[in-house]
């Protein structure tokens, strides 16, 4: 303890850790949920697209550039791929966690999940438009 410290000056840098700790603690939860609710959202809309691909095939078995297989493949895609991003974000959750926990928390840079799943719907969408489009 310094001599000419007060006790109030002596707290105040570990309360503001502490708050600091806590702000870290819900911006990670509410990234959490926000990586649960996307993933959601392409669950549903891989469901979305298989349900009604099929729907759309018995109504017409000969709809132009749609099989059942076709459907099926970009439905799960996208299902696949909510999976992923929920996995992601629990990892990412897991991992801020345990460094905000440490005493010797620094920021580190760590790869981009959201940039990763961006890539992978590019990919998905391009692979849907060509199919589409008959190529």
């Amino acid at each position: 303890m310094k001599a000419n410290m007060t006790a109030d000056e002596q707290i105040a840098p570990s309360l503001s850790n502490e708050l600091a700790r806590e702000r870290n603690r819900e911006a990670a939860d509410r990234t959490l949920l926000a990586w649960i609710r996307t993933s959601l959202a392409m669950i549903s809309l891989g469901f979305g697209i298989e349900r009604l691909g099929q729907a759309a095939l018995s109504f017409d078995g000969r709809m132009a550039g749609f099989s059942p297989l076709k459907t099926q493949l970009f439905g799960g895609a996208l299902i696949v791929l909510g999976m992923a991003a929920t996995i992601a974000g629990m990892r990412e959750h897991k991992l801020m966690l345990a460094a905000i926990a440490r005493e010797d928390y620094r920021y580190g840079d760590r790869p981009p999940i959201a940039r990763f799943m961006g890539w992978a719907l590019v990919l998905v969408g391009a692979a849907a438009l060509a199919v589409i489009l008959g190529m």
